[in-house]
């Protein structure tokens, strides 16, 4: 039985809502967790990752696994596709979401902090920070004005649910390499979030 509790950042509930932190411990067996801290430890990155693209805030390691429900930079990752299915089906089954904007591989290292920044900027999205590899560095979530509101301790297997407009950041580790998956899933069908871009055929 995993093990599911509050954030108390706004409220709380016992589904995962559009404005509810939520933290989600041993939902995956150990073996599963452990395939994959070893396979995301190995993965090809690019030194190429920062939030906002600001190289002079952060900078660290990273690879876009998958983008609007295609494979990226690698040609197929099993835990992807699994993962996704797990949040369709189960853990955010009561939001009915059916699509995936983006899964992000973020690698760090001792000294490569985080800066606060929003995985999007509108309500319209739902985070999921998937704590891959490693045993060390906070995922913090910040207010408005960049003070910190709650830490995160990582651990392996833990999952971090969101509203994509909140503001966070991941810490470095204190030694060896952190490996976070930061995915991003719309809370709306596609066709309403687009169709302000969309010139209707006539």
């Amino acid at each position: 039985m995993h093990k599911m509790h509050n954030v108390n950042l706004i409220n709380s509930g016992e589904q995962v809502t559009n404005d509810l932190v939520r933290v989600i411990d041993d939902y995956f067996p150990p073996w599963l967790v452990d395939i994959v801290s070893k396979d995301t430890e190995s993965m090809p990155v690019k030194y190429t990752n920062s939030p906002y693209a600001d190289f002079n805030k952060a900078r660290f390691f990273g690879t876009m696994l998958y983008l609007d429900d295609k494979f990226q930079d690698l040609p197929y990752y099993w835990f992807v596709d699994y993962f996704n299915r797990c949040v369709y089906n189960d853990i955010c089954k009561e939001l009915n979401i059916n699509h995936c904007h983006r899964i992000l591989l973020n690698g760090q290292l001792p000294g490569q902090n985080g800066c606060n920044h929003c995985d999007a900027d509108s309500k319209d999205y739902l985070s999921i920070i998937y704590m891959a590899h490693g045993n060390s560095g906070d995922t913090v979530l910040v207010n408005e004005e960049g003070n910190d509101v709650e830490r995160i301790s990582f651990k392996e297997g833990r999952m971090v649910i969101f509203n994509s407009a909140e503001y966070h950041r991941g810490e470095a580790p204190t030694e060896g390499y952190r490996v976070s998956l930061g995915a991003v899933y719309p809370l709306k069908p596609i066709q309403e979030l687009y169709s302000p871009f969309i010139t209707p055929l006539t």
